[in-house]
């Protein structure tokens, strides 16, 4: 996933009118958070898994971006295997950081090597995320791929759930995805930047912790 903080789109500040979080953008347009249920997220991951499916490609690796993407990728992965396609499949992951004399933060991927050292030339390669919004840290895994594998780097095409095109700052969009959105998306697991009103009314598990939270917030 390709944020530093939440998933709030570029040029976006919250605001709260009524006791709802609305979002003002560029040319003052609103936008109100859009709270992804667990189980959508999972039917979408079936989805996007049968999309790739139903393109022809078989991927011979699959690599879920930790955090978002690891559950989606779990998903894809487990709906292509049911259809009887096999694939090696690991967890990487992405920082921001900013070197001496930069301005501008950078990406740093972690945890290609395992692909690096068995991936071949005919070998394919599918990346899973769970959002597409400038596309920074998904272009650097490609370029990472592609420069550690020198002249034999393999296919490599991406999947995720939604994708912001207005918010895209690479010349490429993702070969899969299911969800056009400028809209700040706050998948289930997401709990920073919340208030105490919007845990209880958009995540009904924490519901039954109330009390203990309650407890250890104090």
């Amino acid at each position: 996933m390709d944020w530093t903080y939440t998933h709030l789109p570029t040029g976006v500040w919250p605001v709260k009118v009524d006791n709802q979080a609305l979002f003002y953008g560029p040319g003052n347009s609103v936008s109100a958070k859009q709270y992804i249920a667990a189980q959508q997220l999972l039917d979408d991951s079936f989805k996007l898994g049968l999309q790739v499916l139903e393109s022809g490609f078989r991927p011979h690796f699959i690599i879920g971006v930790w955090r978002g993407g690891a559950p989606v990728g779990i998903a894809v992965q487990e709906l292509l295997a049911y259809f009887g396609v096999e694939t090696d499949h690991i967890a990487i992951r992405t920082s921001f950081y900013t070197g001496h004399g930069e301005r501008a933060k950078a990406v740093r991927v972690h945890g290609l090597g395992y692909v690096i050292d068995h991936i071949r030339k005919a070998d394919s390669l599918l990346i899973v995320d769970d959002v597409y919004d400038t596309g920074l840290s998904l272009q650097q895994i490609v370029s990472d791929i592609r420069q550690d594998c020198g002249e034999s780097p393999p296919e490599i095409r991406l999947a995720t759930p939604y994708f912001k095109p207005a918010n895209n700052r690479t010349d490429r969009v993702p070969d899969y995805y299911l969800h056009e959105t400028d809209r700040w998306l706050v998948f289930p697991h997401e709990l920073a930047g919340l208030s105490a009103q919007e845990l209880l009314e958009h995540k009904p598990g924490i519901d039954a912790l109330r009390e203990k939270l309650s407890t250890l917030n104090k």
